[in-house]
């Protein structure tokens, strides 16, 4: 059994599966939590667009952290929607809806979700990945930028 435990969302890919690959606890258990299962990290499949899915990930927390006898447990929230992109009012509605979603509500929910799950004794870490877009807009990205400010709001 491994002494740490470490969630990444959206770790099949990009700077997510870099944060895997590159633990900084050599045995550490890396849990994969995304849409598509990773070949070979142990995977929790949901969706961040979609809140009736990330029940799966809360139970999977507490249920894990509950039998865990490990002495560290961390949960990197990395993952993001990207398929808002333009001016807001010409993105189709239900893709500013979902990201939206995914990119502002899902990292508190899921945030507190592991905050909720720790044991008072354990060594415990929460990392939101944010961006400089949380300080300086980018065109054609309202949501997002406005989803890295409440991000670091909601961490502070």
């Amino acid at each position: 059994m491994s002494d740490t435990i470490i969630w990444i969302t959206g770790a099949t890919e990009g700077i997510g599966l870099g944060l895997a690959r590159n633990a900084p606890y050599a045995d550490a258990r890396i849990v994969n939590l995304s849409r598509r299962r990773h070949p070979d990290y142990e995977s929790v499949q949901f969706d961040l667009s979609d809140p009736a899915s990330w029940a799966t990930v809360r139970r999977h927390l507490a249920e894990e952290l509950a039998a865990f006898r490990g002495r560290r447990a961390i949960f990197i929230h990395n993952a993001y929607a990207s398929d808002a992109v333009g001016l807001v009012g010409k993105v189709p509605s239900d893709v500013y809806e979902r990201a939206v979603i995914a990119n502002s509500a899902a990292p508190l929910v899921l945030g507190e979700a592991f905050i909720s799950a720790c044991p008072p004794d354990l060594d415990a870490g929460l990392v939101l990945l944010s961006s400089g877009a949380a300080v300086a807009p980018l065109e054609g990205l309202a949501a997002y930028c406005a989803a890295k400010v409440a991000v670091e709001h909601w961490a502070e």
